[in-house]
């Protein structure tokens, strides 16, 4: 019952989990060691799943302390003490908030023109010093929307209903804590969107030979083998998913098939000529 990896913890255990780091950041000056913090998110973890304790029960805090050896892959320390909360999973944890609903697991969801958005306020949030919070406040507020009303799939309104002031006030009415679990769900999707494997029509497919940078060095930075604009254009010029406001509609697994497949096709062809 308890778990051992990201995929086995339940939205509760998530909610808890954030907030448990949210109390950390307001704990300024306080001798806090990563073994702390493990203990009590294995408390957290066993509550919810009904493990309590109301008086001195020598088994229940050996047990508690037996379960935090085991969370090293959730919260982790550095060589400089910081400790952090780790999420590396696509599913989806925080699927809504109140009325307004995030994008599904695996981003089944999400639409290329969102997706190049989210990624710049992503990208601009890790490259400010000290981080801007309305940058999280307005990601948030552009993947969280209210339900489509005449069609389950997809269950968003499109994502341009908005403006950018909008999807910042909207934000602005979460919590730290949901801004958090939200910027790390999206994170960890673009990493994974670039190295992972992901089940298409019954078969695995791996983008990454579409992330490949010819600089080494760039490879780092989530868009930087990708020029997210200028995709768009070229495939608004071929037309293949109509102008470019369509493409910018098309659901983002099409078009990293559509990117895919050139890439595959430029290699065979490649791969010909080297031959003559």
């Amino acid at each position: 019952m308890f778990p051992e990896i990201w995929d086995e913890l339940t939205e509760a255990d998530w909610v808890s989990m954030l907030k448990l780091r949210e109390h950390l950041l307001t704990m300024v000056g306080a001798e806090v060691t990563v073994s702390d913090i493990r203990i009590e998110a294995a408390r957290c973890l066993l509550l919810n799943r009904g493990i309590r304790t109301r008086a001195s029960n020598e088994k229940y805090f050996l047990l508690v302390r037996k379960a935090a050896e085991k969370l090293d892959w959730l919260w982790q320390e550095d060589e400089q003490h910081h400790i952090s909360l780790v999420y590396r999973s696509t599913k989806q944890l925080l699927p809504k908030w109140g009325q307004l609903y995030g994008p599904m697991s695996h981003g089944g969801d999400l639409v290329f023109g969102e997706f190049k958005e989210a990624l710049v306020l992503c990208q601009a949030y890790d490259d400010s010093t000290p981080h801007r919070i309305e940058l999280l406040q307005q990601l948030a507020g552009l993947l969280y929307r209210r339900r489509n009303p005449k069609r389950s799939f997809p269950r968003r309104i499109a994502y341009d209903k908005d403006d950018q002031n909008l999807q910042l006030t909207r934000g602005s009415r979460m919590p730290m804590w949901f801004l958090f679990g939200v910027y790390a769900w999206f994170s960890f999707f673009c990493e994974y969107l670039a190295t992972g494997i992901f089940i298409i029509d019954g078969r695995e497919v791996c983008f990454s030979s579409v992330f490949k940078a010819p600089d080494p060095s760039a490879s780092g930075k989530r868009n930087s083998a990708l020029g997210m604009n200028a995709i768009a254009m070229t495939l608004a010029e071929s037309q293949v998913f109509g102008e470019f406001e369509d493409v910018l509609h098309t659901p983002l697994m099409r078009v990293m098939m559509k990117l895919l497949h050139d890439k595959e096709t430029y290699e065979r062809q490649m791969k010909k000529l080297k031959k003559k």
